[in-house]
């Protein structure tokens, strides 16, 4: 129920234009808050309280510590928006744990996997149709107050590229395993190929590229562990087919477009970032006070109203300084190591693939951070964080999905399957093959 609950806010913060209106981003507070209310309620009716670790805990906590700072001695120059924007990161820290203490089960996986492949190809089918038919509004019917450039459920394009390359490599990496074969395979391969080019269709340029650096990152993990020229060669297919699909659906505007490289605007903004934090390098000008302070340091004219910083980077550092970036790039370590255990039995394992995927739709999202503020939205900022709870847990998980996947011990799988039987006959009821004991049992196994 937990796992669905979470799948349920996540696919609603979708939907809900990206949760970037008042009423989205309540409710999906609100829902997280409930959800971590029934999971402690559950915990007291067990009569215990455990708590699975992860690495990311610690930089999470200790970047919280420096906005409690910001708040509780005046260190931000918008005391509101500084507390608006700590709520929000508190219901993404929640999300985090409750994730993390979801995956704790190993069906959990498989669930997601299905969830997320189902969730992402519909959605990549919606926002091409609707874009080759597009009325101006989206869903045909929500008409645009302001100016954008919408694809899918977003009004801005470079926001639904940043949702679909952390989704599409979770169905690639489905597709290349052994989990399924024949007509399944083809089929979620089909999948994976849709959304790819809906990611090149919503005209997003540091998404396509974002895209592409996945598929290189993808093929250095897997080739770089085990020489598998099937997996390069299937992997190389797929991303033909991508290409051939978008030169199939695509128009002249859209190569038209990626023509135009020329962003001046971009630039200057991160020019005038620099000079904000030169003047407050420490602890910042305050968590999610960057609109209020960017028009004195802002060195160009417009008529446009600037939100962001258009990178992520930039903007956690003007908001939090040097202590708070420097959480924010230990959290990013402790993602990649704890995600590359994963490589590791990977074709094999429910768990293992899915922590694959997620660390490799991760590094899509903090490639396009370079570029553009998804981080400020908030159903990808609960996505990413949700993939990054993914990869630290799932890598240590033990494989014991199949004797396959435990390599050269597939009498310790059958042992291991026995004592969890038999601890479910005396009514202990065991969550997972994990906590049984690491010495197999040899007196029991002849028995």
């Amino acid at each position: 129920m937990l796992v669905i609950g979470i799948c349920t806010l996540l696919f609603f913060s979708v939907l809900s234009f990206g949760a970037v209106e008042e009423w989205s981003i309540s409710t999906l507070e609100f829902g997280l808050g409930l959800l971590f209310l029934a999971w402690a309620v559950r915990q007291t009716i067990a009569g215990r309280l455990k708590v699975e670790s992860n690495p990311l805990y610690p930089p999470v906590v200790f970047f919280g510590i420096v906005v409690g700072l910001q708040l509780g001695f005046g260190f931000t120059a918008y005391h509101y928006a500084t507390w608006i924007s700590a709520m929000e990161y508190l219901g993404y820290a929640i999300l985090l744990f409750l994730t993390v203490e979801s995956l704790s089960y190993q069906s959990s996986a498989k669930i997601l996997v299905w969830a997320l492949t189902l969730f992402g190809f519909v959605l990549a089918l919606f926002g091409i149709i609707q874009d080759l038919t597009f009325n101006g509004k989206i869903y045909w019917l929500r008409t645009l107050h302001d100016s954008g450039a919408p694809f899918g459920p977003y009004v801005n394009h470079d926001h639904y590229a940043g949702l679909m390359e952390m989704l599409a490599p979770i169905v690639i990496v489905f597709s290349l395993s052994s989990l399924v074969s024949g007509g399944k395979r083809a089929v979620v391969a089909l999948a994976g190929v849709i959304m790819a080019g809906s990611i090149v269709l919503s005209q997003s340029r540091a998404g396509t590229a974002a895209f592409l650096g996945e598929m290189i990152l993808l093929l250095a993990l897997l080739l770089g562990r085990q020489r598998n020229g099937r997996v390069a060669a299937t992997l190389g297919g797929v991303c033909l087919m991508v290409l051939a699909f978008v030169a199939w659906v695509g128009t002249p505007a859209l190569w038209h477009h990626f023509s135009e490289l020329q962003d001046w605007m971009r630039l200057a903004i991160i020019k005038d970032g620099l000079q904000m934090f030169r003047q407050k390098p420490m602890l910042g000008w305050g968590l999610g006070t960057f609109t209020t302070v960017y028009p004195k340091f802002r060195s160009f004219y417009t008529d446009l109203f600037v939100n962001a910083a258009h990178n992520d980077y930039l903007q956690v550092l003007v908001e939090t300084g040097l202590i708070g970036f420097g959480a924010v790039v230990w959290f990013i370590l402790a993602i990649y190591r704890a995600g590359l255990r994963n490589v590791d039995g990977w074709s094999h394992n429910w768990s293992r693939a899915l922590g694959l995927s997620a660390l490799v739709g991760c590094t899509g999202l903090l490639i396009h951070s370079a570029f553009d503020f998804n981080l400020q939205i908030p159903a990808n900022a609960c996505i990413f964080y949700f993939l990054c709870a993914v990869t630290t847990c799932t890598g240590s998980n033990p494989e014991v999905m199949s004797g396959k996947s435990l390599g050269r011990e597939p009498f310790r799988a059958t042992i291991l399957q026995a004592d969890f039987c038999q601890k479910r006959f005396k009514g202990e009821q065991p969550r997972s093959y994990a906590e049984l004991p690491k010495k197999p049992r040899f007196r029991d196994w002849r028995r």
